[in-house]
C-alpha cells in the first residue's frame, strides 16, 4: 500500500495539475490566472481524500479529456505515514462502504497482503480512498479554479472556503467520535 507509482487520467489529471505547483506545470487555461493551492501532487493526494469524505463526494475517472498525471513511488514513499493515517481515518469513518464498525476498524489497520482475501480487501479500500481523492479534487477545482479569475477572487474564495469549513466543523462531535474509538 502506497508503495507503487500512482497515475490518473482524464479530466481529474487536469484538475490535479490545475491545483498543484510543479516545475513546468503550465496552466491549460489562457483566460485567467490559475491559482495553485498545493506545492506538489503528493500534498493534494494527502488532503483531497479528507475533503472528498467531508463533503461526501466520490469521483469516478472521466476520460472525456485526454491527459494524465502521476507520482513516482519514491515520492509517495517519503510521505507514506501521512497517507496511511489519512487512509485509516477514511476507512474508519466511511459507514457508506462498510456499516459494521468492527469491519471498518479491521480494514483501517490491515496493511499486509498475507492472503488473497487481504489483497482483495486492500484493493477495494484503495478504490474507496482514491474515489474520495477524486471527489476532493473536484471540490477544490470548483472552488479555486473555476471561481477565481484574479488575485482578489482567489483571496476572497480562500477566506470564504476556510471560514465555511471551520464553521461546518462541530468540535464536540469530532471529539466524541475520536473518543469513541479510543475508549
Amino acid at each position: 500500500m502506497f508503495d507503487k507509482d500512482f497515475r490518473i487520467t482524464g479530466k481529474h489529471a487536469n484538475y490535479w495539475k490545475d491545483l498543484c505547483e510543479l516545475a513546468g506545470n503550465v496552466p491549460d487555461r489562457k483566460l485567467h490566472d490559475n491559482f495553485k493551492i498545493f506545492n506538489a501532487y503528493i500534498d493534494a493526494y494527502i488532503v483531497c481524500p479528507l475533503i472528498g469524505y467531508q463533503y461526501n463526494r466520490k469521483g469516478v475517472i472521466d476520460n472525456s479529456i485526454i491527459n494524465d498525471a502521476g507520482m513516482l513511488a519514491e515520492v509517495i514513499g517519503k510521505r507514506r505515514q501521512e497517507l496511511k493515517y489519512v487512509y485509516q481515518i477514511i476507512m474508519m469513518l466511511d459507514v457508506d462502504s462498510e456499516p459494521d464498525e468492527d469491519k471498518r476498524l479491521y480494514r483501517a489497520f490491515k496493511f499486509a497482503e498475507e492472503t488473497p482475501e487481504d489483497k482483495v480487501l486492500i484493493e477495494e479500500n484503495m478504490k474507496i480512498f482514491n474515489s474520495y481523492f477524486l471527489g476532493g479534487l473536484e471540490i477544490l477545482h470548483e472552488e479555486f479554479v473555476e471561481r477565481c479569475h484574479d488575485a482578489d477572487d482567489y483571496l476572497k474564495q480562500i477566506y470564504a472556503y476556510v471560514k465555511r469549513f471551520y464553521d461546518e466543523q462541530n468540535g464536540d462531535a469530532i471529539r466524541e467520535g475520536i473518543n469513541r474509538y479510543l475508549d
